[in-house]
């Protein structure tokens, strides 16, 4: 803990309140620092590219497994037959089955834009680094981008190169276990994929509250995965609040913009999720989970003290 402790700017606070309250307060420090944030969001594209290919090949796999539809021939027929055409906003003439290749692949674009965003499947260390920036402004104690960001990397690599691993490996199997269920065609078969699907939410929510947990305090990470579910648990409604945000911004909004194929649509929803979606959604979570850190596992009185010290949830 002394090593961490050592290097905290101004603000050891976990979440800062203020007179205004916590809404007003996470869009004040999010606008404060808006530019560093745009940064954070160009370097997860950037630095996430083995991440995101990774995310194509998972998503050409799990499709087809969860709806014989999403099979690339099955779908091209489908497309055909409801007579699919090329975009003519962007002077796209193409039909048939050339149209149905490129609606399939912008539907995996999707996917891939969501599991990064997510942080569901990223690369570990990076997303220290950039969780170790969204933990300094959440504590108003200043930002150094770059050093931050060393910092994240350099004290959490093996914790959250672990945590990146365990994050695909459960995503993985969650979605072909619901894809198993889902086409079992049985009613007890939709029920337990209606079980998976909502522990996949449950968890997308979870490992983003690891990161945090991972550059805030100094604990083993099966502890630091176990305090993120009793997070989830203590705070569930606020929490189903958040999940249902998540869902909105990373999965309604990105898919309307990019199955849409209109010259608007497109360029909209380059800028917003190339320059500022995913790093607000992600320090919106930051925020919020700030907030909890703060409320049950208040950091200790003296910098000194070390992991032993630190206020586990199940103590």
């Amino acid at each position: 803990m002394a090593a961490k402790a050592s290097k905290m700017k101004v603000n050891k606070i976990d979440y800062v309140e203020t007179e205004h309250g916590p809404i007003y307060n996470f869009f004040y420090s999010f606008w404060t620092h808006i530019l560093q944030l745009m940064s954070v969001n160009v370097l997860i594209i950037i630095l996430n590219i083995p991440a995101m290919i990774l995310s194509y090949f998972m998503s050409l796999m799990i499709l087809p497994r969860l709806n014989s539809m999403f099979q690339v021939d099955n779908f091209i027929q489908l497309m055909e037959d409801v007579g699919i055409t090329g975009n003519d906003t962007l002077l796209n003439e193409i039909t048939g089955a050339d149209a149905a290749v490129q609606l399939y692949f912008l539907l995996v674009v999707f996917c891939v834009v969501f599991l990064l965003s997510s942080t569901l499947v990223c690369i570990g260390p990076v997303q220290a680094g950039f969780s170790q920036i969204y933990r300094n402004c959440r504590r108003q104690s200043g930002i150094y981008f770059f050093p931050d960001m060393k910092e994240g990397i350099k004290e959490n690599w093996k914790q959250s190169l672990v945590a990146s691993l365990i994050s695909a490996v459960v995503v993985f199997a969650d979605l072909i276990a619901v894809g198993f269920y889902l086409n079992s065609g049985t009613q007890a078969g939709s029920f337990i994929a209606g079980f998976f699907i909502m522990f996949f939410f449950a968890f997308m929510l979870v490992q983003n509250i690891v990161y945090q947990l991972m550059v805030s305090r100094d604990m083993p990470l099966r502890k630091i995965y176990r305090n993120a579910f009793l997070f989830l648990l203590l705070n569930f409604g606020p929490c189903v609040g958040m999940i249902g945000i998540q869902i909105i911004f990373l999965i309604v909004i990105p898919f309307a913009l990019i199955i849409n194929t209109s010259y608007l649509t497109l360029g909209l929803f380059l800028f917003l999720y190339g320059f500022l979606m995913i790093a607000f959604i992600q320090y919106l979570v930051a925020f919020f989970t700030g907030g909890m850190i703060h409320k049950y596992m208040p950091a200790p009185a003296k910098e000194e003290e070390d992991e032993e010290d630190t206020p586990d949830l199940n103590e």
